[in-house]
């Protein structure tokens, strides 16, 4: 069956073929250049087609008689379809081949183990998927050599020797028809499945992958064998922290330099980084996200080059015309702009050129974190790739096309098309190699919404069934509903409203955007007057936001609490608050809450995109707020993450009020603006100069403004109290599973919030236990947290609670913040009183 979307019924269609292309369409002159033709009969509609394919659904059905071989043959070469009238074409078009080729295909297909297939010391097998390819080559050792073609699965094969064994370097060359170059080309590609790289030198030969054996010693560190993950119960016991593998070490002057911005920096114990991370660890910290780390385009490996920089004026632009001189020649990139899937990136090996070094530094930085008592998360971006190179292999199946047949880029980038069988299987055989054979323990989907939710439950089914259910693999990603898929107009998404009941987590914006104020997208005056619940909103008005509080305002912030505490109980749809329920509640448009269980919803303040939360923060203050009062800010602002059910999400860095300068977006940004200083002699918002002029320059006026302020710039002092408080709080959610509670019928019966038909500005009053029963590990009796973002001490009576011996928590009351040891309650009445800018939790035994 061919789907023409608006061909009319009652019309005459002809498919055509020319295996070598060529074929011309006029409406004169008739059709040129083909093979040959074969008559089509339409029809109305795609029947049951409908259900794989609902955007086509009230497309035209021309309907071809052919075998299974006949087929095939045609989809070697060009083909062109023709409606005719009266004898002459009206109009004509070229075809989208995924979903034939899946037919076709697919099921012998995703029995094979693709790349090459190395079993029990035998020859080692290549073998890739090219079913449209009319010859394939493998290059290998100045030799090309012709593969044989499997006819039932479309994979080409070839048995090699086994002294190419972790020796040589192969490509492969596919001659095949390209729609996109209008002939039949013969490209030389890498292979989509490979292990491991030789460095990717720009403008220099082309990049090969090396014929690989994992379980090989020299591709280990020592003691990999031993390597295991720390224990791990549940995945609500989860507290992640995103950093990039290059900000890591880069400016850490504890490390050797040859290791700075490498793999093997992970390794020293010693460094700075290290006894930071295995500090955050013993307090509470679980999990480190690493941003994209397997092998992507945007640096170039076989040779890049940092700029020296000195500033010491806060609005100067001299910095990041620099970082933007060396921006494509520099060592810096997020990296979200993959190549080969399955194989790590080469510009953070001390030696990119041996393919052999990336995989046994990669293993040694997850063997450093896991014995630093860390799971690691490793980002995937399966949503694009970096150009469309998988279509010089397979030309028209791996990416999403539109209705002109060019590739759809919602997503910054070409689009890949996971809701097609081959694509879908790339990407879970190389999750299941990360965790198979690099022991990751987790992995956060880049733009997830883009992706099928049927093949994300699979990939997940796939990684359990390869390392065990045991091993806690933790899927998560960005659920966001937007571009050509949206609304499930393709398939049913990975997106938020659909993902309640897999287990599989998302962001949760709604937090985010209460807690800072506005939204991700605001601009100039906006960023300023859009306070949050955390940086003044009702409570500490701006310059533009006023000293006293509108009605407007007020009804603004208790929205945003009420986010808050929707939040705090796991984003529950059907959890009660306020008379009804999260999931009834609306927020721009969307439920509040859309959960069915508390490890399906990521609770997050800061992230690698958009402004850190220190500085979005820093436009917002009034601007006379003193460095300390800035810093107890933030940490007000990471209590309801911390202290939440969920799983709270942490940017790195957010507990030592990071700053990148106010940059918007520091992807390409250098070391210069993502730094970080792990001693916390300081954030350096003062010394970076105006933010890169490509997402910022418009801003800078404003900017300059905020920067130019000293009370932004917090000593040593402020970025110690903050980073200790942080660390108690993390202490505070290790000592009980009253803040991990298992599952939604214990947050329900267990998570109240008194506060939340009379609010208070600039209040969260949570309650955890009734007193009644037991609630998670039955530590305490019960439990109240209280949240002030208001400058000054509130109180807040629970009348229920008047003759319970409440106490503030063990960890407050022995830790680092002076302020939090004032706060009190009175048994008497049941009244709370707190500091302002305080997260105070009071326990009952």
């Amino acid at each position: 069956m061919i789907a023409w979307p608006g061909a009319p019924v009652a019309g005459e269609y002809r498919l055509y073929h020319a295996a070598a292309g060529g074929i011309q369409v006029d409406s004169e002159a008739g059709v040129s250049g083909a093979d040959g033709s074969l008559p089509l009969v339409p029809g109305a509609g795609i029947g049951e087609l409908q259900a794989r394919y609902p955007h086509l659904a009230q497309a035209t059905a021309l309907h071809l008689r052919a075998s299974r071989h006949g087929a095939a043959s045609l989809l070697r070469g060009q083909l062109v379809v023709v409606e005719f009238a009266g004898g002459k074409p009206r109009n004509a078009t070229q075809l989208q081949v995924q979903g034939v080729l899946d037919d076709l295909y697919a099921a012998a297909a995703r029995k094979k183990e693709l790349g090459v297939v190395i079993e029990h010391g035998r020859d080692p097998v290549f073998r890739l998927w090219a079913p449209t390819a009319q010859q394939v080559f493998l290059n290998i050792e100045g030799r090309k050599l012709p593969m044989r073609r499997d006819e039932g699965s479309g994979i080409w094969h070839y048995e090699g020797r086994r002294a190419w064994v972790n020796a040589a370097y192969y490509t492969y060359t596919v001659k095949v028809w390209s729609r996109r170059d209008g002939a039949v080309v013969e490209n030389t590609v890498t292979d989509p499945y490979a292990v491991t790289l030789d460095a990717d030198v720009w403008g220099g030969a082309q990049q090969r992958a090396l014929v690989a054996d994992l379980s090989a010693r020299r591709l280990q560190p020592p003691h990999w064998a031993f390597d295991s993950a720390p224990p791990f119960a549940a995945p609500e016991d989860a507290v992640l922290y995103e950093l990039h593998v290059r900000d890591f070490s880069a400016t850490d002057a504890s490390v050797p330099a040859a290791l700075r911005g490498k793999y093997a920096a992970f390794a020293q114990a010693g460094s700075h980084g290290m006894q930071h991370l295995k500090a955050l660890a013993d307090a509470g910290l679980t999990h480190v996200h690493l941003l994209p780390a397997y092998d992507f385009a945007s640096v170039n490996e076989g040779g890049c080059a940092t700029p020296v920089i000195t500033n010491s004026d806060p609005v100067s632009q001299a910095p990041q015309a620099a970082v933007a001189a060396t921006r494509d020649s520099d060592c810096f990139n997020w990296g979200y702009d993959p190549k080969h899937y399955g194989a790590p990136d080469g510009s953070y090996a001390t030696d990119a050129a041996d393919g052999t070094v990336r995989v046994r530094e990669f293993r040694q930085m997850v063997q450093s974190l896991h014995a630093a008592g860390l799971r690691v998360v490793m980002d995937v971006v399966y949503n694009h790739t970096a150009g469309s190179f998988l279509d010089r292999i397979v030309p028209g199946y791996y990416y999403r096309l539109n209705a002109d047949g060019n590739i759809e880029n919602s997503t910054c980038c070409d689009n890949t098309a996971t809701e097609f069988a081959m694509m879908e299987k790339l990407m879970t055989d190389t999750l299941v190699r990360w965790a198979r054979d690099y022991h990751v323990d987790g992995f956060r989907f880049d733009i997830m919404g883009h992706i099928p939710k049927a093949a994300m439950q699979r990939a997940k089914a796939a990684v359990d069934a390869a390392v065990g259910r045991a091993r806690g693999i933790y899927f998560y990603g960005e659920a966001w509903n937007f571009g050509e898929v949206q609304d499930d107009r393709r398939f049913v998404q990975a997106r938020q409203a659909q993902l309640a009941g897999t287990g599989i987590g998302s962001f949760n914006d709604r937090i985010r955007d209460a807690v800072r104020g506005g939204g991700p997208f605001d601009s100039g005056q906006d960023m300023v007057r859009n306070q949050g619940f955390a940086n003044g909103l009702c409570v500490n008005g701006n310059a533009l936001a006023g000293a006293a509080c509108t009605e407007a305002q007020r009804g603004d912030l208790h929205a945003r609490q009420q986010a808050i505490r929707a939040s705090m109980a796991g984003g529950l749809k059907d959890f009660p608050l306020a008379g009804s329920t999260v999931g009834a509640l609306q927020w721009n448009g969307q439920p509040l809450g859309y959960t069915a269980d508390p490890q399906e919803l990521i609770n997050y303040v800061g992230v690698h995109d958009g402004e850190t939360l220190y500085d979005v923060s820093q436009y917002k203050h009034p601007a006379s707020l003193s460095p300390a009062e800035r810093a107890r800010s933030q940490v007000v602002a990471l209590a309801p993450v911390l202290l939440g059910q969920g799983l709270p999400f942490l940017h790195a860095g957010d507990e030592l009020l990071r700053s990148k300068a106010l940059d918007r977006d520091s992807y390409n940004a250098g070391d210069w603006f993502n730094r970080l200083d792990w001693t916390a002699a300081g954030n350096g918002i003062d010394q970076m100069g105006l933010p890169s002029a490509e997402k910022n320059q418009a801003n800078w006026p404003l900017i300059g403004q905020v920067l130019a302020n000293p009370n932004v710039a917090p000593g040593p002092a402020e970025m110690a109290a903050a980073r200790e408080a942080v660390k108690d709080l993390l202490r505070i959610r290790r000592s009980t599973s009253m803040f991990r509670l298992r599952t939604a019928e214990e947050v329900k019966r267990c998570v109240s919030f008194p506060d939340a038909m009379a609010q208070a500005d600039g209040l969260i009053v949570m309650q955890l236990g009734t007193g009644d029963a037991r609630c998670g590990d039955g530590a305490y009796k019960r439990i109240v947290v209280l949240i002030n973002a208001a400058p000054a001490a509130q109180s807040y009576a629970v009348a229920a609670l008047a003759g319970r011996p409440l106490q503030l928590h063990p960890q407050q009351s022995a830790g680092s913040d002076a302020v939090v040891k004032t706060a009190a309650f009175a048994p008497s009445t049941g009244s709370f009183a707190v500091p302002g800018r305080t997260a105070a939790v009071f326990v009952e035994p």
